[in-house]
């Protein structure tokens, strides 16, 4: 409720503003231009079968959902939120994203909620959530491919939080999460995490959740059925070409190892260590999904722990 109250209050300004006639809404656009606020409303509609051990909790499951993703910017401040609402087994609702972000050239600032250093634990039905924060970086104008940044990222309560610290070449990144821990004793905890982020693809390891990658790779089936048919086809066929080109082949994979295994603490033996280390982690998550466009997705889950399962999904979108 806070979070909503805080989303709301970042907007009633802007609310406010659209009655004076200062601010026009679009429902098309996807960066807006000055002193016009970008609606993206989307909803998805999800069906599947899961399988999960023990036995007694398999069944079809239903969801649905709703999200709004709204963004303006004035003066050289850009204000985003995004809210979304959604049913999976009782009903929830998140303000997944909200922050205002100011630019000076190289230099960036911005205050609220992003994804920057979320991962595949806090994904939701209706996309993945953020952590509330101060966010700076610098990227000089002329070195595109360095980039630093620093951040903030306060605890619920405001009862401490973490500072962190990082810097990108290119597409690696490396960095660490920085906080003070006053139990047992006063001690500074360090938490790195590093990174290869492409457009395609991406690859991480933090140290207290272990290696996760994502990818969304184009599939070309519509150039490969153009090839075998000696394309230029009929109309009818080349509208299958270019439906069947939209078509992506997506993935996830979170594996959480538990490295104590490996240890001289390890309860296993010396020779059972590095199996423990394999097959006993603390999270094994496996998705690979078809997207046939960006309204229609087929896909499975394997999870491996901390619970086992099974999913088989169909996801139908409205944008």
């Amino acid at each position: 409720m806070r979070a909503l109250a805080i989303a709301l209050w970042a907007l009633l300004p802007l609310a406010f503003a659209q009655e004076e006639g200062v601010f026009q809404v679009s429902w098309d656009c996807l960066i807006p231009e000055e002193k016009v606020i970008c609606l993206r409303p989307a909803g998805l509609l999800q069906g599947g079968l899961v399988y999960s051990s023990p036995p007694g909790s398999s069944g079809i499951g239903w969801a649905l959902g709703a999200r709004l993703q709204a963004q303006t910017q004035q003066a050289g401040v850009r204000y985003q939120a995004e809210f979304g609402l959604w049913y999976e087994a009782v009903l929830q609702w998140g303000l997944l994203e909200a922050f205002i972000e100011r630019d000076w050239g190289a230099f960036g600032l911005s205050l609220g909620k992003r994804r920057d250093y979320s991962g595949p634990w806090d994904d939701t039905l209706m996309g993945r959530d953020g952590r509330w924060g101060l966010f700076a970086r610098y990227n000089p104008t002329e070195l595109p491919w360095l980039g630093l940044e620093l951040a903030y990222l306060p605890h619920a309560g405001l009862a401490g939080g973490q500072g962190f610290v990082g810097g990108r070449v290119d597409i690696f990144q490396v960095g660490a999460f920085v906080e003070v821990v006053q139990l047992p004793e006063p001690s500074i905890r360090l938490i790195p995490r590093l990174g290869l982020q492409g457009r395609e693809v991406g690859l991480f390891w933090q140290w207290d959740r272990g290696f996760w990658s994502t990818f969304s790779l184009p599939l070309f089936l519509g150039q490969a059925l153009a090839f075998v048919l000696q394309c230029p086809c009929e109309a009818e066929t080349q509208a299958w070409v270019e439906a069947l080109d939209k078509s992506r082949l997506e993935g996830l994979l979170w594996w959480n190892p538990v490295w104590d295994y490996l240890g001289e603490n390890s309860p296993y033996l010396p020779e059972d260590r590095l199996g423990a280390w394999l097959q006993e982690p603390r999270k094994l998550l496996v998705g690979v999904a078809y997207s046939w466009n960006d309204r229609l997705r087929l896909g499975v889950d394997l999870s491996r722990a901390p619970v086992e399962a099974v999913r088989v999904y169909g996801q139908l979108y409205w944008r």
